[in-house]
């Protein structure tokens, strides 16, 4: 994950590790926890002797929202002050990727304790809009202006995938480019303008829908891919 705003850390990438719990499976296959996690340091140790530290450490017990606040909030925070910020989920089949980021296919239906990053994120960042209009108004000045737009890519098979292209046209012929600032784009993506809360999580679950799916032996609805949801925030304050 891009590291947030204004930390007087100098890099601007972090690393956090979450160990989830074992499944059904690993359970009665009676498979051995091979890690732990020591208290109140950002330490994981593999096995007997093997120890690596990384800026956030999750144990099996971590909640959703914990990690939200610790790796994500502050991140959220800072792009309305003009920064981009990426979170990024790696691991293998099984890890909890799609648990932990919250793009399932029931991204909308899932108890609110138990949604993932990306929901949150939405809900943040809507909840932060009306609070600076709100306040602009209770100043006497004039609310500032969004406008929040949506796309979800899946690169699968080494090709770009439009997720909000209900007919998966591989023939679109999307490019990746970056501009004179360093800014990577995709020419020819689908760009959705969303209003609120319910209208992305409402992109959020037709995208997902659209994903490539498979069994493996770790999890019988794997994707097989490497998905981008990517929300555009404009700000606009209009002068008096």
């Amino acid at each position: 994950m891009s590291h947030s705003a204004g930390s007087d850390q100098e890099t601007c990438v972090q690393v956090a590790v979450r160990v989830r719990p074992q499944n059904a499976r690993e359970q009665i296959d009676m498979c051995c926890v091979c890690t732990s996690c020591m208290p109140d340091q950002p330490l994981i140790v593999l096995g007997k002797d093997k120890a690596f530290t990384y800026d956030f450490v999750f144990d099996t017990d971590s909640q959703q929202d914990g990690i939200y606040t610790a790796c994500v909030e502050g991140l959220v925070n800072g792009c309305f002050d003009g920064f981009n910020a990426t979170v990024l989920a790696y691991g293998q089949t099984g890890s909890g990727k799609t648990y932990t980021m919250g793009t399932g296919f029931d991204v909308a239906a899932i108890s609110p304790d138990q949604q993932g990053v990306i929901p949150r994120a939405v809900r943040h960042i809507f909840t932060t809009i009306e609070d600076l209009r709100a306040a602009a108004l209770q100043k006497g000045a004039p609310p500032p202006l969004f406008e929040v737009t949506a796309q979800f890519l899946e690169l699968y098979n080494e090709e770009i995938i439009d997720l909000f292209d209900s007919n998966r046209d591989m023939s679109k012929n999307l490019r990746i480019h970056e501009d004179h600032n360093g800014s990577i784009y995709v020419t020819g993506a689908t760009s959705h303008r969303v209003e609120s809360e319910d209208d992305t999580l409402c992109c959020l679950k037709q995208g997902a829908l659209s994903r490539s799916v498979g069994s493996t032996n770790m999890n019988a609805q794997s994707s097989r891919s490497h998905a981008i949801f990517t929300l555009n925030i404009n700000q606009q304050r209009p002068c008096k």
